[in-house]
């Protein structure tokens, strides 16, 4: 009898202990696998310019699978359906605070004042629905500005500092063991084969651009760059990037956009291993 109970207790002990425990594996996706075509850069000049300037500047290369300047919506952690792109879970989900957060991401950072001249029309960058709203101004001179950016063609830009965030090894370590209700939720949207997360993200914390235009502006507007005035996007009036216009000549003003300013991203899927 003792031999049976003492068998019994190593034969439970065998399967407890040979059960492979399942972790979460993140997946690089290649853009047959998601609607990689609404995060296409269309100038291909452009996007190579822009490797180059970060890979000079980080002393790394990253390899994105999306553009995400001018792409409203996405932030790292973002849980989007792969086709539609709808966001159907945020890092606001996990129910940790931001100092909790931001504790377990993988950042690395570094200034790299950059100047150079893109030979492309601004508009190529953010997109054809960019434009920007001077409050408690009239339309004529909102439209002034607008017309300028359009009809730039070389515009001299400086870059910031570039960052670098990752989250993968903090999702898994945070989603790996969880009982909690909310992780448990947002475990499930990411384990969605239909879904995928934006896991990494590269941008950067400031950049200007100063943009010549070939007739002058007219005194009012001058007048109005002249005190620098903050500036909102009419796509997205309430934005955590502040935007203020300068006054350099009478046919020559700059744009700085402050915060952090996402460049491209990586999307992943997750799956158990």
């Amino acid at each position: 009898m003792k031999k049976a109970i003492g068998f019994l207790v190593v034969l439970i002990c065998f399967c407890n202990c040979s059960q492979k425990k399942e972790t979460i594996e993140f997946i690089t996706l290649n853009e047959t696998q998601f609607n990689a075509k609404q995060f296409e850069m269309v100038n291909v000049e452009m996007m190579d310019s822009l490797k180059r300037v970060h890979d000079s500047c980080m002393g790394f290369s990253f390899n994105a699978n999306a553009f995400l300047v001018g792409r409203v919506g996405f932030s790292i952690g973002s849980i989007v359906n792969k086709q539609s792109l709808k966001v159907v879970g945020t890092i606001a989900d996990l129910g940790l605070t931001n100092i909790e957060l931001i504790s377990r991401f993988n950042v690395i950072s570094k200034p790299c004042y950059d100047k150079r001249i893109l030979h492309i029309p601004l508009k190529t960058l953010f997109g054809k629905d960019f434009t920007l709203d001077i409050p408690n101004t009239d339309e004529v001179l909102n439209k002034e500005i607008n017309d300028a950016i359009s009809a730039a063609r070389d515009v001299e830009t400086q870059f910031g500092s570039w960052t670098y965030v990752d989250i993968e090894e903090a999702l898994k370590e945070l989603l790996d063991t969880t009982k909690n209700a909310n992780l448990s939720h947002y475990r499930g949207n990411l384990l969605d084969t239909s879904n995928m997360i934006l896991t990494s993200m590269e941008g950067v914390t400031n950049v200007s651009f100063i943009i010549t235009t070939e007739k002058d502006f007219s005194k009012s507007l001058q007048d109005l760059l002249k005190s620098k005035p903050s500036v909102l996007l009419s796509s997205s009036p309430v934005s955590q990037i502040s935007i203020q216009l300068f006054y350099i000549d009478s046919n020559i003003f700059q744009i700085t956009f402050n915060g952090f300013f996402p460049v491209a991203g990586k999307f992943m899927e997750a799956e158990l291993k």
